[in-house]
């Protein structure tokens, strides 16, 4: 073998060296997160030593077989002047230190600040060296990608006019407050519901979603699941195409074709498509939390929003290795949706708070400055400042703040009113416009709600109404279309709430709440979540349904887990649907039932029924549906029974 001349040498050196890269997300005037580890990472030739050299640091490793490598830099200290990163003999140039958020969502995150009247105001102005800005293109993937066309800004008017008006406004808040750079990453898609932004590990970690990941994984092009489904169609296409040829030398009809297994559309509304597109791209960039808008594509379906919620955390916390990872969101605002029922965004709204129960979670309530005619409010600033309370409180050492508005705490009858009590409101309640409090109403046992006075007494409320006078339950901006004026002196509104939803005080404990259920009549078209989920909407996407068989009766039991003293069940059907008789039996063993009650339901339109009966000992509630309606409601088959929820009750 001849030795390598000393141009050939330099060449191959070279060649060596080319083969190292970084993924988009490093490139010039980025920002770099402090005080915590740096991962930095890439491509090179498979074996290839990679040093990365930064702010006096150098780490050394060899790309694997597959030629990735990672490093992880030591905690960095705050520093705004450029510095340069250096990996292999790629150079990327003013580099600074500081703080960097996410910032993602649907379209009132991605709303760009030229789009508005009063952020369009603030461009000129627009000239921050030290808040840097990047933008993951729109794109979808149904595998999980490593990189994405993009690069970091400065700050300027130009690359300000088109970027998120929530984020820019965000970044330059925390700019302001903590004196440190900044960089804002946006990854928004208006239009999007939150399932694409979540992984399928996300989906597996949360257990009431586990047909949801299932159903996606049997729809997945490349996976496990929809290679056995299809796999399964293919036999049963060649017993078809059997048949036919049968049928044909018999002179009979032939069978129909089997329906062919569904697959994943390539388009944004596939669940994972813009986790694996906009998201996984990014990972494991090191970033301080993330801010998310997101929920006017959801709205409709109630508390299953707070399970999808956790896996959409559950993904990106595992991703990104910070399972502590900040996620503030915005309630979303008051808009007519069109002619639904008024209570699906309150209830929608109750649903976003509940996220608050996961850790590291905040809500930036903004029905104050919601705009009917407009589902994107222009308030984006006031908006981002919310969101910039929860950062500075909780991950900027900002004890001073209290980052939440009023929200429902309790409430006791005092005679004719009703005392409301709050958290977060320890300096005073107050009204935004001086006038009398809006958006209050009060309901007798009868639950008709009238509208009602609420006086402010401290940090809590009396509430009456002349029509009224034994008052039992309150409920407060319960409308898609209240804009209410009730806040805390702090200057933040209250959180929308009712004392009896989804959790009647009035009839105590929901024994049959999250209990499992068996079905007789199995429904395999993804209708078969809901039945116990504490919500009880019109047109729930989580609703229970049988099959479609048209042998009746069916029925449906509910396990609730320990013998119960029980006196009442009620059940709720939603508007799709001609789901008409149904019974209601009970059992200790599960093996023996005895009715206790059934109704009647009127086609097409949402009820809930309430059957009672005296004391009785009961694990077991089975549903029977005796018959159905005729005619159709919501053009699906009459032979499926929908319901959209069971309730199990001792009322003393």
């Amino acid at each position: 073998m001849k030795p390598l001349s000393f141009l050939a040498f330099l060449a191959l050196l070279s060649s060596s060296q080319a083969a190292v890269k970084l993924p988009s997300i490093f490139t010039d005037h980025m920002v770099l997160q402090r005080d915590m580890p740096v991962p930095v990472w890439g491509k090179a030739s498979p074996g290839e030593e990679v040093t990365v050299e930064f702010a006096g640091q150098k780490k050394t490793t060899k790309a694997d077989a597959n030629g990735k490598w990672m490093v992880k830099l030591d905690p960095l200290t705050t520093n705004a002047e450029p510095q340069v990163l250096k990996a292999g003999n790629v150079t990327i140039q003013d580099v600074l230190v500081g703080e960097v958020w996410l910032a993602s969502g649907q379209s009132n995150m991605e709303w760009e600040m030229q789009m508005k009247a009063d952020s369009k105001a603030d461009i000129p102005a627009a000239s921050h060296p030290n808040l840097r800005l990047i933008e993951v293109p729109k794109t979808i993937a149904l595998t999980p990608q490593d990189d994405v066309p993009t690069k970091w800004d400065r700050c300027t008017p130009e690359s300000a006019a088109p970027f998120s008006c929530v984020g820019y406004y965000f970044g330059l808040r925390l700019l302001e407050e903590l004196k440190v750079p900044v960089g804002v990453i946006q990854s928004a898609w208006g239009g999007t519901r939150i399932e694409p932004w979540t992984s399928l590990e996300g989906f597996d970690a949360v257990p009431e979603l586990k047909d949801f990941a299932a159903d996606t994984r049997n729809k997945l092009p490349g996976s496990d699941a929809y290679r056995a489904t299809n796999e399964k169609h293919l036999a049963a296409v060649e017993q078809w195409s059997k048949a036919v040829r049968d049928a044909l030398d018999k002179k009979q009809a032939v069978p129909a074709v089997p329906a062919q297994p569904q697959a994943l559309p390539m388009n944004q509304g596939s669940p994972t498509s813009l986790y694996n597109a906009m998201i996984h791209p990014l990972v494991p960039f090191a970033f301080r939390g993330a801010i998310w808008y997101q929920g006017e594509s959801n709205h409709n379906e109630g508390f299953v929003y707070t399970d999808k919620t956790k896996a959409l955390l559950a993904s990106w916390r595992s991703v990104f290795q910070q399972p502590d990872l900040p996620f503030y969101f915005v309630q979303i605002a008051p808009w007519q949706y069109g002619d639904e029922s008024i209570e699906i965004l309150p209830q929608f709204w109750q649903a976003q708070r509940k996220c608050l129960d996961i850790p590291h979670t905040g809500m930036a309530v903004i029905s104050d400055i919601g705009e009917i005619p407009d589902i994107h409010p222009a308030h984006k600033k006031e908006v981002a400042r919310r969101l910039s309370l929860w950062a500075l409180s909780k991950d900027y050492g900002r004890s001073d703040i209290d980052p939440n508005g009023p929200l429902y705490a309790s409430h006791a009858i005092e005679g004719g009113a009703i005392r409301v009590k709050f958290d977060h409101a320890k300096n005073g309640l107050a009204s935004r416009d001086g006038k009398p409090l809006t958006n209050f109403e009060i309901a007798g046992s009868d639950g008709i709600f009238q509208p009602a006075e609420a006086k402010i007494d401290g940090d809590s409320l009396l509430v009456s109404s002349a029509k009224v006078p034994q008052p039992r339950r309150v409920r407060f901006a319960w409308s898609k279309l209240a804009i209410p004026n009730l806040m805390n002196k702090d200057g933040l509104t209250a959180c929308a709430f009712h004392t009896h939803w989804p959790v009647d005080p009035d009839l105590g404990d929901n024994f049959a709440k999250g209990c499992t259920w068996e079905s007789s009549d199995k429904n395999t078209y993804g209708w078969d979540t809901g039945l116990t989920d504490g919500s009880t909407l019109p047109h729930p996407p989580n609703c229970y349904a049988t099959s479609n068989t048209d042998q009746f009766p069916k029925h449906v039991t509910i396990d609730l887990t320990q013998p119960r003293t029980i006196n009442l069940v009620r059940v709720a059907v939603p508007e799709i649907g001609s789901t008409k008789t149904v019974a209601v039996s009970i059992s200790s063993d599960g093996k023996t039932f005895r009715e206790v009650g059934r109704h009647v339901f009127p086609l097409g339109k949402a009820e809930l029924a309430a059957v009672a009966f005296p004391d009785a000992e009961a694990k077991f509630i089975r549903l029977t549906y005796l018959d159905h309606h005729a005619q159709l409601a919501g053009n699906f088959p009459n032979t499926f029974a929908f319901t959209s929820e069971v309730e199990v009750y001792r009322v003393k």
